[in-house]
């Protein structure tokens, strides 16, 4: 049997833990030699971790009563706000915010997400299965007890045969989740990021709209997150100072890709870095777009932004943590607006236009208006 040893403490560590013992049960031992105390506050999570709940057997009411989860439709840096979720509705291959830019803006994109003026009256509901819904335009992400959480995921490791040990016993892969302090990987290059992302952000306020704010981060990321049989995940690898939850959805995509790949070989380790490397510098451009400096932006963001400026278009990548619409909204909130549009966005004219979206908001407003408060 394989042995996999994690150094680290607290999210890093238990969430690894927890989905490597749940995924390799009776084929690996995974054990955890913890290094620090639990983490303190609260944390942000996006959407995309209900998924790996999901797989670790997590309910919701058991996520509610470890951790004081909470609901989040939307995240605020500075003035602008970001819902979760769609925004409007595309028609015939063409995106929203094509038709929204044809009708000359007439209003925030943003008032035409129900998450957005769902948050605004402070009301919520989940989601709903039925695509006919606009309930099902609906996402939201979490805000957490980070203390509450790390337990909660120990607990779960356990209950999958992981381990607790003493030192550092011999493993046929050793995994890095100390974060900042990267305990096996200290002695790797270090790439700095601080010129184009001096700062993180922070939760600064916990609500259905959280709110964050800028905090000293150290950005960037080591040479390489797998080499021989050591693995760096989490911030171990590389930070972008994402208090707003890309930090822990690099985390939660990090373990994803080392289940995937187990056990490693050569292909397997050049096909991790390769990966992960992608996903943590998609997320970096993300977080240069939203807080950072963007005087001189890396080539892929550049290349975004002069393709989202020129004629409305979204550039994806491989390895993207963020949907289209976090990237319109995201462009938008710096003042990038489009010179173009789509011009089969003017097939219906500007009066007919504008009639649909006043009938699509109002219908998103009615729906908003009809949720519970919470």
């Amino acid at each position: 049997m394989r042995r996999v040893l994690i150094v680290g403490a607290g999210i890093d560590a238990w969430m690894t833990a927890a989905a490597l013992a749940t995924a390799t049960r009776g084929l690996t031992q995974v054990v955890v030699a913890e290094t620090g105390p639990p983490p303190v506050g609260r944390i942000a999570a996006l959407p995309s971790l209900q998924g790996l709940h999901a797989r670790l057997g997590i309910s919701e009411p058991t996520l509610a009563q470890a951790t004081e989860a909470r609901p989040r439709l939307a995240a605020r840096y500075g003035d602008a706000i970001e819902p979760f979720g769609e925004t409007g509705v595309g028609i015939d291959g063409v995106a929203f915010h094509h038709y929204w830019l044809a009708a000359g803006r007439p209003g925030p994109l943003s008032d035409w997400s129900l998450a957005a003026l769902a948050a605004a009256r402070g009301r919520f509901a989940p989601p709903s299965p039925d695509p006919r819904s606009p309930l099902s335009t609906l996402s939201y992400g979490l805000s957490l007890d980070a203390a509450g959480y790390a337990a909660l995921l120990k607990r779960v490791a356990l209950a999958a045969g992981a381990k607790v040990v003493e030192g550092r016993p011999d493993a046929d892969l050793k995994v890095d989740a100390s974060g900042g302090e990267r305990r096996l990987v200290a002695h790797e290059t270090w790439t700095d990021w601080s010129a184009r992302l001096p700062n993180g952000v922070a939760l600064a306020q916990d609500s259905l709209v959280s709110t964050f704010a800028p905090a000293p981060a150290k950005t960037g990321r080591i040479a390489q997150a797998m080499r021989g049989d050591t693995v760096a995940v989490g911030a171990a690898y590389g930070a972008i100072g994402a208090g707003d939850g890309g930090d822990l959805h690099l985390l939660q995509g990090d373990v994803s890709r080392l289940i995937a790949l187990f056990p490693t070989g050569p292909a397997a380790v050049a096909e991790y870095n390769r990966l992960a490397q992608s996903a943590l510098e998609r997320a970096r451009d993300m977080a240069i777009l939203r807080w950072g400096d963007l005087s001189n932006p890396p080539e892929p963001l550049a290349r975004k932004i002069e393709q989202f400026q020129s004629r409305g278009r979204v550039v994806t990548y491989d390895e993207e943590a963020w949907p289209e619409s976090a990237w319109i909204h995201a462009m938008l909130a710096r003042g990038i607006v489009p010179k173009r549009w789509d011009p089969l966005a003017d097939r219906l004219g500007t009066d007919r236009t504008r009639e649909m979206l006043g009938r699509m908001k109002a219908m998103l407003d009615q729906t908003a208006e009809a949720m519970p408060r919470v």
